[in-house]
């Protein structure tokens, strides 16, 4: 710039003069550039508020924006303000009109559960699996009595599956101790996964079971529903156990090894972008207190987030790759071409 670089107020300016609707559609743009598409792709959508953008003198909280992350291509890939007066719950589905989720799997927190978001998602060819918690009653006790009912089968089934293997060491029945021994107790129609993990002095066990809701009676008002599935956390640290269950609904395959998989993928869009985003780019101490201005912002900071993301030459973290940036022409070129 022959003039130097513009002042603070110019800047300014010229983002509070934008259509967030446009800077928005760029996001989306370069998104669908660099975005890998991969069949079962996991796009994850989650909130988040600007606290210092949040003006007491009129009565208006920060802004809230829904985001779209996805979880394999690691990139947001879509943005949309939050009515001041309204919630996540009707935004979504916009959001979701406006984004190619063909052949993915969707996902998104409890409040986000509804019908209106599983019907937008099966009329996009997409997959959801959505948690289930105390904002649909009588869906979540539904949910509740069938696994109930489904643990009493499976110790029913395991006592009979010990009363055989007894039977066949009685009778030294090898063949059969080998067959009994190699099969394990019968899943009685569920599919069941778990895990553990070792480290940072601490023991996770994570359990996913998952059914047919062929027999639920709220089937048929969620569109494309297929699935129930439970998931246990369980997190040891010395003498201390915590542990969680957490509910959900899918149009999934009844496989609880993917169902664990995409669960555990949607926490990625705390990590991977809010953590980011809070941390690297410090958005929290950004004192924008102008709404569009904020919400355009808040845009370019996905995109850079998006194009450093990609950028892989240099060894260290985004902040370091940041960091390298900002001080090198050549390597923030390169950065920038990797976007196109």
């Amino acid at each position: 710039m022959s003039g130097g670089i513009p002042c603070e107020r110019t800047f300014k300016n010229i983002f509070n003069s934008i259509k967030p609707e446009a800077m928005e559609q760029a996001l989306r743009d370069i998104a669908t550039l660099i975005r890998e598409k991969i069949p079962g792709e996991v796009v994850c959508f989650d909130g988040q508020t600007e606290r210092r953008t949040a003006e007491k003198n009129l009565n208006l909280g920060g802004i809230h924006l829904l985001n779209a992350w996805s979880a394999d291509n690691r990139i947001c890939i879509g943005q949309i303000k939050v009515d001041d007066k309204s919630n996540e719950i009707t935004a979504m589905p916009e959001l979701m009109e406006s984004l190619d989720l063909k052949n993915t799997i969707i996902t998104a927190d409890a409040l986000n559960t509804q019908k209106r978001t599983v019907a937008k998602a099966i009329d996009c060819e997409a997959d959801y699996l959505l948690p289930v918690k105390g904002n649909h009653e009588t869906l979540l006790e539904e949910i509740t009595s069938a696994f109930n009912q489904l643990d009493i089968d499976r110790a029913k089934a395991e006592e009979h599956w010990k009363r055989a293997i007894s039977k066949a060491k009685e009778h030294r029945d090898n063949p059969r101790l080998q067959k009994l021994l190699k099969e394990g107790p019968s899943a009685c129609g569920g599919s069941f996964w778990e895990s553990i993990e070792k480290g940072h002095g601490r023991i996770e066990i994570r359990s996913c079971m998952v059914m047919s809701a062929k027999d639920l009676p709220s089937k048929s008002e969620w569109k494309g529903l297929n699935i129930i599935a439970r998931i246990c956390r369980i997190r040891r640290i010395g003498n201390e156990e915590e542990s969680e269950t957490t509910y959900y609904i899918g149009s999934l395959e009844p496989d609880a090894e993917l169902v664990a998989c995409v669960a555990r993928k949607h926490w990625g869009v705390e990590n991977n972008l809010h953590g980011r985003l809070d941390i690297v780019f410090r958005q929290d101490d950004s004192r924008y207190r102008n709404r569009i201005g904020a919400r355009n912002l808040a845009v370019v900071r996905k995109i850079a987030l998006n194009a450093v993301s990609k950028e892989t030459s240099i060894k260290g973290g985004i902040a370091t790759r940041q960091y390298a940036a900002s001080f090198n022409p050549a390597y923030r070129d390169k950065i920038l071409k990797n976007l196109f």
